[in-house]
């Protein structure tokens, strides 16, 4: 187990290496046409795992060990690595985005301007 992860999530981190993953992982990519859904990125995906435009397909909703969201391919996202790691991540973490909208005021509602 690494350092960052609780034991839990450790034993989840199993279900990315078996054959239903991996199918529905490749049918997240085909469904999304192998381009970045995250905002307006748009990149096109890479295989492998060296580029800053490789394929992650990341859960929308975090699953958590619940069965019912990881096997769920409405709650996939294909995207970046970029975006992943960075962006993504980072929303996740804070539990709301930073964007800005036009008017000035963030978009999400979950966002402390909007308290």
């Amino acid at each position: 187990m690494d350092k960052w992860r609780t034991p839990e999530a450790a034993e989840y981190r199993k279900l990315y290496q078996g054959k239903q993953w991996r199918t529905l992982r490749e049918r997240a990519l085909l469904r999304d046409g192998y381009k970045c859904q995250h905002k307006k990125c748009g990149a096109f995906l890479k295989r492998g795992r060296t580029d800053p435009r490789s394929a992650v397909v990341h859960h929308i909703k975090p699953h958590k060990g619940d069965l019912d969201l990881f096997y769920d391919l409405d709650n996939l996202q294909s995207v970046c690595w970029s975006c992943h790691s960075g962006d993504i991540q980072s929303i996740e973490s804070r539990g709301f985005d930073v964007t800005i909208g036009e008017d000035g005021w963030p978009v999400d509602p979950k966002h402390i301007g909007n308290s």
